[in-house]
């Protein structure tokens, strides 16, 4: 198979088969699921046999161990067992346009075309959506006032990350710069964007493809970037600097050198200016 789409489920039972439905209905059929099951006590794992069993030769399942990884842990596991040249990332509560990886894979090709042999990574927006796929914002990136050029600047990658792992596409060279993945990295898009972007290339389609669904039970959610949630945390940032200390630990765990300093003067520049805005 040409594309890897890596999912790591964890208790999805409610969600999970609009979003396998997503990418049985994509455009772009030459790629195959590579599934574990991060110790799910629900229907999860039914549905996915379910899935694997009604389309044959497209999913991989992981032997089941039963160990709750966590996010990050589990797909650096579906990561290592991957063996396409391209590796898409996929979370379980969202569904996919139905161009997604068609859109996705064209910009990677362009991107390869100009940067020969080195570690690569796409990624889109995404459209915020409810529970019931009702549209809250048609960009994530407006939502949460964040620039998708902030990986062209590693301090601002590390204050203000616009790469959200289920939208990324990365090649298979880019393997050898982001594995293994540093009990300190908070999370695995986030590590891949700060390692990839400094030591390969990265580019975005500013399409959204993907309805990236708001239900309160996501690991990792997102709020509405207004100006009175900036200045709160602005403030935060003064009255309690142990709230950037897992961002510094994952900033000295990269094996390139990133000053602590800048990094906080950018984290409360990029703080204030959202408050003003």
């Amino acid at each position: 198979m040409k594309i890897d789409i890596l999912l790591s489920t964890y208790n999805g039972e409610q969600y999970l088969q609009e979003l396998l439905q997503s990418l049985k209905n994509q455009n772009f059929s030459d790629w195959r699921l590579l599934v574990r099951d991060d110790g799910s006590t629900d229907k999860t794992v039914e549905i996915l046999d379910l899935f694997r069993k009604e389309n044959p030769g497209k999913v991989v399942w992981l032997e089941a161990d039963g160990k709750n990884l966590g996010p990050r842990k589990s797909f650096e596991v579906l990561l290592r067992k991957s063996t396409a040249d391209y590796i898409m990332f996929c979370d379980q509560d969202d569904v996919w346009k139905q161009d997604k990886i068609q859109q996705t894979y064209d910009r990677m090709l362009a991107l390869k075309q100009k940067n020969q042999g080195v570690p690569l990574l796409v990624f889109t927006d995404l459209t915020v959506v409810d529970e019931y796929l009702n549209i809250l914002h048609p960009s994530l990136w407006q939502y949460t006032k964040v620039n998708p050029e902030n990986v062209k600047n590693i301090y601002r990658l590390l204050v203000n990350n616009p790469v959200v792992g289920c939208t990324v596409m990365i090649n298979k060279t880019a393997k050898s710069v982001v594995l293994p993945m540093p009990e300190k990295a908070l999370m695995h898009d986030w590590w891949m964007a700060l390692n990839i972007s400094r030591k390969g290339k990265v580019d975005f389609v500013r399409e959204p493809s993907i309805l990236y669904r708001l239900h309160g039970k996501n690991s990792l959610g997102v709020s509405e970037a207004t100006g009175k949630y900036y200045l709160k945390r602005t403030f935060h940032f003064f009255t309690t600097l142990s709230q950037n200390m897992n961002a510094i630990r994952m900033l000295n765990s990269l094996d390139f050198s990133v000053s602590v300093f800048k990094f906080l003067c950018y984290k409360f520049v990029i703080s204030f200016s959202k408050v003003i805005r």
